[in-house]
């Protein structure tokens, strides 16, 4: 059996994003470990536990919605009480920081204060397209969005889902692309300057928000573009937004594209206490030289209702 040069984790952590990212086998005393978003500390405690994760070489704060980093500042206290945290990429990106992301923010500077860390920069020059933040000799990771201009628009508005960084996992085998909550006007921008984007898995954006084209590029476009065969949709029950949107899955069922969502949602009409409110939990990407495989905790799809979740 061939062996697995990367693997790409995504935690169920109900509404909201959580990743990691394994560069080599798990087994591989020279693995490189990135962590993208951090919800539920405790959980990605436990999962980097079970694999003796010793180093996290990268964590990225995709944006500041506590949906997407309310975990930060716990995980740093447990894990580094006994693991290395060498890089954070971050972006600031509310004019009016939230309590939440002030308390990280102070977190990062007292880290980095006892030369513990090195804070890196969530944005590019407008010279480059994209700039690589980690590799092996299989697998590259790219930052592709913002550019310094693209942030300095977003953060002008207020727009902290346009000012997400945007990563690009390359291999031959097969790209993964983290979208944070990229909005219309912030994919306008990207695929105006990369047209030439393509991944085999997404990670979509806003967790399964449908986009129409009235504020930039809409959904159905993104798609065409970037033409994944996978998405992965880290959804959860919250009554505010409601995502997935039933557009957004219809849409992906219309163009024949696989769909993972890590929870069941008042969208998919059945009893999700039943099942934990899993549907596929945590879903893994697994890579090796010729192929990937995507594992998952369950497979509870199959039991919904609604018509654009069937098979």
């Amino acid at each position: 059996m061939e062996s697995e040069n990367q693997r790409v984790k995504f935690l169920d952590v109900g509404h909201g994003d959580s990743s990691v990212i394994y560069l080599n086998s798990g087994h591989s005393e020279n693995e490189n470990v990135v962590i993208v978003d951090i919800v539920d500390s405790d959980k990605l405690l436990t999962e980097l536990t079970s694999h003796k994760i010793k180093v996290v070489d990268l964590i990225i704060i995709s944006h500041s919605d506590a949906d997407h980093c309310r975990g930060v500042n716990d995980f740093l206290e447990k894990y580094m009480a006994v693991g290395i945290v060498k890089n954070i990429c971050f972006n600031l990106d509310k004019r009016q920081p939230t309590k939440t992301m002030k308390l990280i923010l102070k977190k990062f500077i007292e880290i980095y204060q006892k030369q513990r860390i090195t804070l890196l920069r969530g944005q590019n020059d407008t010279s480059v397209q994209k700039r690589e933040l980690i590799s092996n000799d299989k697998s590259k990771l790219f930052l592709i969005y913002p550019n310094v201009a693209e942030s300095t628009e977003a953060y002008l508005k207020n727009d902290t889902n346009n000012t997400s960084i945007v990563c690009l996992l390359e291999n031959d085998v097969c790209n993964v692309l983290f979208s944070g909550d990229l909005e219309e006007s912030g994919w306008k921008k990207l695929l105006e300057r990369m047209p030439e984007l393509k991944c085999e898995i997404l990670k979509m954006p806003h967790h399964g928000a449908f986009y129409d084209e009235k504020s930039g590029i809409g959904l159905k476009q993104i798609l065409e573009i970037l033409q994944p065969r996978d998405v992965i949709i880290s959804s959860g029950d919250n009554k505010k937004y409601k995502h997935p949107d039933i557009q957004t899955i219809e849409l992906l069922k219309e163009k024949n594209i696989k769909v993972y969502c890590t929870e069941f949602t008042s969208l998919c009409h059945c009893n999700a206490n039943e099942f934990n409110r899993k549907c596929y939990g945590d879903i893994e990407i697994a890579v090796t030289d010729t192929a990937y495989e995507i594992r998952t905790e369950k497979e509870n799809f199959s039991l919904l209702n609604h018509i654009a979740c069937q098979e």
